[in-house]
């Protein structure tokens, strides 16, 4: 991947751009016209921009984040046959010749968990993190999550690509956006900055991971170029604190999605996650963190 100083501070935005418009519209045929397009970049200058930037050529991230998107519905108990469609595949036979380049196995085979122990980084995955794919843990009775209504925010985002496996890509993310903060009088103080991973890892490559620093913007503030703007969506959202090392803050992860959601009754909403900082890195360190594990969640249906 190219170093950020030669392309990121100019083009990590427009990049940014293109990403959420995939994202956001698994079920569409995307061409690099279209995402140069929204880039406002040639179609040359972009793929190379695009690849240099993330490591991937267009085509196999637009391909990846499509299967991603049909493996969650999938989990959800949707077919195989309509999670093809819904991610834009134009028929079964497509879908799983796609699926079968990305995960060499058919979709009516595949297994994460088998498909995790044969991968790659996962020696490097267990390093980082004790959430991985473990057992969930016996939902503790004091384990305290609250159901609020988070209202809609605008955000500037400073993103990190490979955060997992380069720490460091992570703290200059973060130190990116504090810097600006700071000179532009944005309070960051008291929850109104916050991470998100904008990919699930057990199933994107760690050297694909993004995770975003968002902090909430004042209305009519635009923020330099080089940050994205995003939309906190007005929502529910449930939420539980969390003080300690990065085990502790696993444990809580992993006690949120995987013993209390289930238990709950509530579905998830296709947003990413977030972890609220309460107190700032650089005030406690990047070793012991007090902050909100944040999930999006939908309303009950009546």
């Amino acid at each position: 991947m190219l170093d950020r100083g030669i392309f990121g501070e100019r083009y990590e935005a427009r990049i940014a751009r293109a990403i959420s418009y995939v994202d956001e519209n698994p079920a569409e045929h995307i061409s690099l016209e279209k995402l140069s397009a929204i880039a406002c970049l040639s179609p040359f200058h972009f793929h190379r921009i695009f690849r240099s930037l993330t490591g991937e050529a267009v085509r196999e991230f637009v391909e990846r984040r499509k299967l991603e998107h049909a493996i969650a519905l999938a989990n959800k108990g949707k077919s195989w046959k309509y999670a093809a469609a819904a991610c834009g595949f134009r028929s079964p036979i497509s879908f799983t010749r796609a699926f079968k380049r990305v995960f060499s196995v058919p979709p009516s085979e595949f297994d994460l968990a088998a498909w995790w122990h044969k991968r790659n980084d996962r020696g490097d995955a267990f390093k980082v993190s004790s959430y991985f794919l473990r057992p969930a843990p016996s939902l503790d009775p004091e384990f305290k999550v609250d159901v609020v209504e988070r209202p809609a925010v605008r955000l500037a985002v400073s993103r990190a690509w490979g955060g997992y496996l380069h720490p460091e890509r992570l703290v200059g993310a973060y130190n990116r956006l504090r810097n600006w903060a700071d000179k532009a009088g944005i309070e960051a103080h008291g929850g109104k900055i916050s991470g998100a991973s904008r990919d699930d890892p057990d199933l994107t490559p760690l050297s694909r991971c993004r995770y975003d620093f968002l902090i909430e913007l004042p209305d009519g503030l635009v923020p330099p170029t080089h940050f994205s703007i995003a939309e906190r969506k007005a929502g529910l959202w449930a939420i539980a604190p969390v003080a300690g090392g990065l085990d502790v803050v696993d444990r809580a992860w992993s006690m949120l999605f995987k013993s209390w959601l289930p238990a709950s009754g509530l579905d998830l909403r296709d947003e990413p996650a977030e972890e609220v900082y309460l107190k700032l890195p650089e005030n406690i360190g990047w070793t012991e963190f007090d902050l909100l594990c944040c999930v999006p969640v939908a309303h009950p249906q009546n």
